[in-house]
C-alpha cells in the first residue's frame, strides 16, 4: 500500500507539472498602459521616422482588440484609413499568435483585412503564409527556434527584398519587421527600430537603420543630440522640461541613468566604452556613438 501511495503521489506531481506547463502563456506584445513602436518609412525619394502608439482597446463581436494609432498634435488618431498604418490587433498569448487588421489596397480597391502576422506555436519545417501586395503570397518555412534573454524566437525563411535579415517572430515583441509589415505595402524599409512598453524600452534593433532614414527629425522642436560621434559629453537641445534619461547599449542593457535640466543638458559619457548607444528621454530615442 505504501508503495502504491508513493506511485500515486509521483503521478500527481507529474500531472501538476504538465498542467502548469500547458497553461503557461507567452508574453504579450503590448504593455499594460501604453505601447510605442518606432520604425523607418522609405519609398523612392521619401524617408521618415514613423511612430505608432497603442493605449486603447475595444471589443467587437465579443473579441478584444488593441487599437494601434498615429500620434497627432497631442492626440492619437485611431481611424482605419488607407495608408495610415492604423490597425486593430488581437492576440492569443496561449499559443503566441497575433492578428493585425488594417486597410490595404487590393485589385478591387481598398479593403479592411486581417492577417495572422506571428505564430510562436510553429515548429521547424512548418509553413507560414506572408501576404504581399495585391493578393500575392509567399510561403515561408520555419528554419530555427531559439531563445534570447528567455524570450522565444521563431525564424522564418521569408526575407523582404529590401531587408538584410529574415522575418523573425519574437515573444513579447511581435516581429523584427514590426506588426504591420503585411499591411504597410509601400514601405521599402521593413524593420522595427524599437519597442517601448509603459515607458520602458524592451526591444532595440540596431540593424534597423537604413541609410536613407535619419533617426532625428530636422523640425525645429524635435529633440537634437550633438556632437555625434562624441568622446566626453553629449548635449541635448529642445528639451521641453527637466526629465530622466536612460542610456542603453546595443544589447539592451542600461549602462547609465540620470536627470537632465532643460537649461543644462550636458551629459557626461566619458565613463562609457567606445560603442554604439541609445538614449531615451521625453519618449524619444536617439542613437549616438561614443569614440
Amino acid at each position: 500500500m505504501k508503495h502504491c501511495n508513493q506511485i500515486s503521489f509521483l503521478l500527481l506531481i507529474s500531472l501538476l507539472v504538465s498542467t502548469n506547463t500547458l497553461c503557461q502563456e507567452y508574453q504579450s506584445v503590448f504593455g499594460i498602459e501604453i505601447t510605442r513602436w518606432q520604425y523607418p518609412f522609405c519609398n523612392l525619394d521619401q524617408s521618415d521616422l514613423i511612430e505608432r502608439v497603442s493605449n486603447e482597446s475595444t471589443t467587437i463581436d465579443n473579441v478584444s482588440y488593441q487599437k494601434v494609432g498615429t500620434p497627432n498634435e497631442g492626440t492619437i488618431n485611431y481611424s482605419l484609413v488607407p495608408n495610415s498604418g492604423n490597425a486593430l490587433v488581437r492576440e492569443d498569448t496561449q499559443n503566441g499568435r497575433v492578428w493585425y487588421t488594417g486597410v490595404i489596397e487590393t485589385i478591387q480597391g481598398f479593403d479592411t483585412v486581417e492577417f495572422l502576422i506571428m505564430d510562436l506555436s510553429l515548429q521547424e519545417g512548418d509553413e507560414f503564409i506572408v501576404h504581399e501586395m495585391f493578393g500575392d503570397q509567399d510561403v515561408a518555412v520555419i528554419d530555427s527556434i531559439y531563445y534570447l534573454s528567455g524570450l522565444k524566437h521563431v525564424r522564418t525563411t521569408y526575407q523582404h527584398w529590401a531587408n538584410d535579415y529574415p522575418l523573425i517572430f519574437i515573444e513579447g515583441v511581435g516581429t523584427n519587421y514590426g506588426l504591420g509589415y503585411m499591411h504597410d505595402q509601400y514601405n521599402m524599409c521593413s524593420c522595427l527600430i524599437s519597442l517601448n512598453k509603459d515607458a520602458e524600452i524592451t526591444y532595440i534593433n540596431d540593424a534597423c537603420n537604413p541609410a536613407s532614414v535619419s533617426l532625428e527629425d530636422p523640425t525645429e522642436n524635435k529633440l537634437l543630440l550633438a556632437p555625434n560621434p562624441a568622446s566626453n559629453k553629449i548635449s541635448l537641445s529642445n528639451l521641453s522640461s527637466n526629465g530622466k534619461y536612460t542610456i542603453i547599449d546595443i544589447l539592451g542593457t542600461i549602462v547609465k541613468e540620470g536627470y537632465c535640466h532643460k537649461n543644462n543638458s550636458n551629459i557626461d559619457i566619458s565613463d562609457l566604452k567606445n560603442n554604439i548607444y541609445f538614449i531615451e528621454i521625453e519618449g524619444s530615442i536617439m542613437k549616438f556613438i561614443k569614440e
